[in-house]
């Protein structure tokens, strides 16, 4: 039997309403997930295992059409598809550095920022 697991990138929300989604489509065996959590397991029965992955895709992808979810992507790494809306690389470096909220100079640590910080209170 071949499983496949779809990850929601934290989204509980989606991953419960794709649950109910792939149950009707009559594909898998079996679909697991634990309660408040953003992953499916889904084991595919006899006759879908040699095209397991494209048929989940395909599914999947049909889903989110079907609801406006156009911005949402699918992953596909061997047995695992991962479901998300793509971060921009700038977004994510925001995240992760400290900016000046005077000059927008960015910098990587807190203890940088206030060492920046100080130029302008001179």
């Amino acid at each position: 039997m071949a499983y496949i697991l779809i990850n929601f990138a934290g989204d509980v929300h989606l991953a419960q309403a794709v649950k109910r989604y792939l149950s009707s489509q009559n594909v898998a065996s079996n679909i697991y997930m634990l309660p408040d959590g953003d992953e499916i397991s889904v084991a595919l029965e006899k006759n879908n295992e040699r095209k397991g992955n494209r048929l989940i895709k395909d599914i999947l992808r049909n889903y989110l059409d079907s609801h406006n979810l156009i911005r949402y992507q699918i992953t596909d790494l061997e047995n695992i598809l991962t479901v998300g809306i793509p971060k921009d690389i700038d977004e994510i470096s925001n995240l992760l550095m400290c900016v000046c909220e005077i000059c927008g100079w960015r910098v990587t640590t807190e203890e940088e920022l206030l060492i920046h910080r100080r130029t302008h209170w001179i």
